[in-house]
């Protein structure tokens, strides 16, 4: 009788524990997602901030008062790539760029767009 208790519970074990590994590892896929996808929302205001930048070059706009794009986007490359600030903290910042300069999301979407 006990040896066959002790198998159940050793089956019931080792299926809870297949069970556990399994959530932990869909967990850790979540996150490298959410990485993946804070880095590649990062890239593309980068990238309409430095369209904006040479869209005003172009055009010869000078917005007294306003930052530097290329100077306020080298230095939160440059803290980032030291690790002094996080993505999170790279995209709330690159927000507030766009929003400085009312950059309209639709130049972020655009490569999503299909033609």
């Amino acid at each position: 009788m006990f040896v066959i208790t002790a198998i159940v519970a050793a089956i019931f074990l080792v299926a809870f524990n297949k069970q556990q590994e399994n959530k932990t590892s869909n967990n850790l896929y979540a996150n490298d997602v959410q990485q993946l996808y804070l880095l590649t929302a990062a890239e593309y205001k980068i990238n309409a901030l430095e369209h904006q930048e040479q869209l005003n070059t172009a055009s010869n706009v000078s917005m007294a008062g306003m930052p530097n794009i290329s100077q306020e986007l080298n230095l939160l490359t440059t803290a980032f790539e030291k690790n002094d600030i996080s993505l999170h903290e790279l995209n709330s910042r690159l927000d507030y760029l766009l929003n400085t300069f009312d950059i309209n999301n639709n130049i972020i979407i655009q490569p999503y767009q299909v033609i």
